[in-house]
């Protein structure tokens, strides 16, 4: 949520209810045929399975969603079970390949996520939904949701990697958003001088540490030398990539930005330090602006991307982070794409941006939409979306599944300081050949 989008979306995923595209069909759908749905003149069950929101609030406001859609749509009763995301990873093949799988499910998007799905055969392809209700996706974030030639999801809501700030911290001490690493050096001492953590990084979980490894890669090599690797000759292990490493996880940990035994604490816990003022600043993603909103009482939160480093482009990781999907052996398939066509609703977008602060993967006018000061900030630079080559990339969304096992066990071994980040950066390399021998990486957009 890496989360994630990444990598992995961090910890909990966010079904996307709420977001995907504007000017779809009107609530309800189309209105497909859902013969052989259901007893005749019966109801359709439909079964959705999803990550948990992030507070109760949340929550509510996901049923309520299901509830309106079940107001509009009589025929059909939408079963939704959520589960903690970390659960809903482990168990989603067996719930899929089970005797009564979930008919809708959200997931991470990219291929070491929901492309290994498709490539066991367990996503329904949609290709034909996508023409018969025309929806409106950005063609970028429908190539994330494509595996082998095949479109099979709906991409969820546009997200950014950057770094959220304590406003009245930095303020009280005389800075303003870094502009380069060096700057950020200068904020990290000086907030260690006052006893406080100068980031809330917490790697218990292990994807949080991609995230972190996608800011710094993305402004050293930019959006074009990541290119390079992903779809043509560039190798993981050149010089620029052990820097990127180096910089994150090994001078940032030898310097004490990071707390004590980081590899022990939890993503949430992280997150705690900064809701509590105990550390200045938290890199994370734009999935986390409800809890903020909601959370941190005591000071203003600001958000800039990762600086320069040492003279680099700025590049900020963005992408699509979760989708929804169809189970490939669904019973209901037409109920299935009347309820993703309900997310395209004029209803479910503005719930999508003014209650779950959701960027949406299609272009918008953020004027028409009410939301805090935080999130407007970046709903302003992210609704442009429509060119992406200024951004980088959340990288464990677009790297295969045997890759990010390597990134995110190794990052770790760097962190505790068992691993080099050249050794690292030749780890990553290897398993890169590896899955592009398998036919697992990415064929270029």
């Amino acid at each position: 949520m890496i989360r994630s989008w990444t990598s992995l979306m961090a910890a909990a995923l966010v079904l996307m209810l709420t977001a995907a595209a504007c000017g779809g069909s009107s609530a309800g759908g189309g209105g497909g045929d859902t013969s052989g749905d259901g007893g005749e003149g019966g109801t359709t069950i439909l079964r959705v399975f999803e990550g948990i929101q992030e507070t109760p609030r949340l929550e509510a406001e996901a049923e309520k969603a299901v509830e309106d859609f079940e107001a509009q749509n009589p025929d059909i009763d939408v079963q939704r079970e959520s589960v903690a995301v970390e659960n809903q990873r482990t168990v989603i093949q067996t719930r899929l390949r089970s005797d009564q799988p979930p008919d809708v499910f959200g997931y991470d998007t990219g291929p070491g996520f929901a492309g290994v799905l498709a490539k066991a055969d367990l996503l329904h392809p949609l290709e034909d939904a996508y023409k018969k209700f025309d929806w409106p996706i950005y063609d970028w974030a429908q190539q994330r949701v494509t595996y082998d030639g095949t479109l099979y999801g709906v991409p969820g809501s546009v997200e950014q990697l950057g770094v959220y700030y304590n406003k009245g911290l930095f303020s009280d001490m005389g800075f303003e958003e870094p502009q380069s690493t060096d700057d950020l050096d200068a904020i990290a001492n000086a907030v260690q001088d006052e006893g406080l953590t100068p980031f809330a990084f917490g790697d218990q979980e292990q994807w949080p540490a991609g995230h972190l490894f996608s800011m710094a890669l993305s402004n050293i090599l930019g959006r074009e030398g990541i290119d390079n690797i992903l779809y043509s000759g560039g190798k993981w292990n050149e010089p620029e990539v052990v820097e990127a490493i180096d910089l994150m996880f090994a001078q940032f940990t030898e310097n004490g930005y990071y707390p004590d035994d980081v590899n022990a604490i939890t993503y949430d816990d992280a997150n705690t330090l900064f809701y509590a003022g105990e550390a200045a600043m938290l890199p994370t993603g734009t999935w986390l602006i409800p809890d903020l909103d909601e959370l941190v009482q005591d000071f203003e939160v600001g958000f800039f991307p990762f600086p320069s480093v040492d003279g680099s482009s700025v590049s900020p990781p963005g992408g699509v982070g979760g989708g929804l999907f169809v189970a490939g052996n669904t019973e209901v398939p037409e109920a299935a794409f009347r309820y993703l066509d309900y997310t395209m609703s004029k209803e479910s977008v503005e719930r999508g941006i003014e209650v779950f602060n959701e960027i949406p993967a299609f272009q918008i006018d953020p004027a028409e939409y009410s939301v805090s000061p935080l999130f407007e900030t970046v709903l302003d630079e992210l609704s442009e979306a429509t060119n992406p080559d200024a951004y980088g990339y959340n990288l464990d969304v677009l790297t295969p599944a045997n890759f990010n096992t390597v990134m995110f066990e190794g990052f770790q071994e760097v962190l505790n300081g068992t691993r080099t980040p050249e050794e690292q950066a030749d780890a990553l390399q290897e398993a890169w050949a590896e899955a592009k021998a398998a036919g697992d990486t990415l064929e270029a957009p």
